[in-house]
């Protein structure tokens, strides 16, 4: 997320989440791992088409045939045009084998949305709005949360690995922590927006949110750890920094209610997602350790009452 002008409890909240799942992330990463990554330009494009291309297409499609409030398709239109939002890092580095490639994306669609959503937003808007985008203190977030926290935990990894790999369990507990009382603090702030907006867009919201996940899980891939992870990540707008731009670009407007409550939620459904795919990957290794036992035990008895016994 964006740092905005919230209390100060609340940033700094938000400011630890982000540093210390960058710097956990970072102390599970090896040069070996940022190689083999690389190798997966196909995984990468097929996220930036969906998070890019699909989504601001279906936020367009929505905004202009369902009867919601202008100021509400406005926040539609600004949230499907600017991915990169780093919340997803809370339930994306839980999937196993993913937190790499969702660290990478957060970096890296952060970095892209300053310079791809502005030209989607100029194409998405009418023509006569004055789009303010920060692009500085962008800049400065991604480099200040994303970039260097996660720079400094490969950093401590190649030179300690041991203990990094403890440190990187406690950046973890740590960023959990920090995002669960971020949402805490916040959580007034959201439900007074989602009482000041009609019903009608709460559900225009939620089916925003649905489809976007649908689109990222169908462009994933076939792996099991690609896959939810790409739709969490694609479900996951940038609410922060298009709450920065509406503060900006629609002062005291009605927009803001809207991006708000929708920050509060994308949560759930990210939640739930992240729950079934940790319990269903957990089930799956129980049950593959139990075959090789299974198989084990089948060839010790073979040879105990094999040929000779």
């Amino acid at each position: 997320m964006f740092l905005l002008e919230v209390d100060l409890l609340p940033r700094i909240a938000l400011l630890v989440f982000g540093v210390a799942a960058m710097l956990g992330v970072g102390m599970q990463t090896t040069r070996g791992d940022l190689h083999l990554l690389s190798a997966r330009r196909s995984l990468f494009l097929r996220t930036f088409l969906a998070n890019f291309v699909a989504v601001p297409m279906l936020g367009i499609l929505l905004a202009r045939t369902l009867p919601i409030r202008p100021e509400g398709a406005t926040a539609l239109l600004l949230l499907a045009c600017i991915p990169g939002g780093i919340s997803a890092l809370q339930f994306t580095t839980k999937i196993k084998g993913a937190s790499l490639f969702a660290a990478a994306c957060a970096l890296l669609m952060s970095l892209a949305a300053l310079f791809l959503s502005p030209v989607l937003l100029r194409l998405a808007l009418p023509g006569d709005v004055p789009l303010v985008i920060p692009y500085g203190r962008s800049l400065l977030w991604i480099l200040v949360v994303l970039l260097l926290p996660f720079a400094a935990g490969m950093l401590v990894r190649a030179r300690w690995e041991r203990p990094a790999e403890k440190l990187a369990k406690l950046s973890a507990a740590v960023s959990a922590l920090a995002f669960f009382v971020s949402v805490g603090l916040l959580m007034g702030r959201r439900k007074e927006a989602m009482n000041a907006i009609r019903g009608e867009a709460l559900i225009v919201s939620l089916c925003f949110i649905a489809i976007s996940m649908a689109i990222g899980w169908f462009l994933g891939g076939p792996d099991r750890e690609t896959r939810p992870a790409v739709a969490t990540i694609t479900g996951m707008r940038h609410a922060t920094l298009s709450l920065i731009i509406a503060v900006n670009t629609f002062p005291g407007g009605a927009e803001q209610n809207y991006l708000v409550a929708f920050s509060g939620l994308m949560i759930p459904p990210s939640l739930l997602l992240t729950a079934y795919t940790v319990i269903r990957s957990r089930k799956s290794r129980r049950a593959g350790k139990t075959t090789t036992d299974s198989d084990g035990d089948a060839t010790l008895q073979d040879t105990i009452g094999g040929p000779g016994t």
